[in-house]
């Protein structure tokens, strides 16, 4: 698990100048100014680099997913790369 939240910070890190840290990852998109045109690119890098499919907003909604701050980030990779290992 680690090592997957190492790649999609490297991966956060290239869309804002703001510093990413433990306490960031509480913080809404907006606080870490990643707009959404950066986080649909995101979407794509996150989506390459561990081979998944992410759902659209409505489709992560009503699945219970938020998409608003790292640590949701995180769980859904998570959760998709564990469906995908099945």
């Amino acid at each position: 698990m680690e090592n997957k939240i190492s790649t999609i910070v490297d991966i956060l890190s290239e869309y804002t100048s703001t510093p990413i840290t433990e306490q960031s990852f509480q913080e809404s998109f907006d606080t870490l100014n990643i707009d959404s045109l950066a986080l649909v690119e995101i979407i794509f890098d996150l989506e390459e680099q561990f081979d998944i499919s992410i759902p659209n907003e409505s489709e992560l909604t009503a699945k219970g997913f938020n998409f608003t701050c790292i640590n949701d980030i995180v769980d859904l990779v998570e959760s998709l790369v564990t469906k995908k290992a099945l």
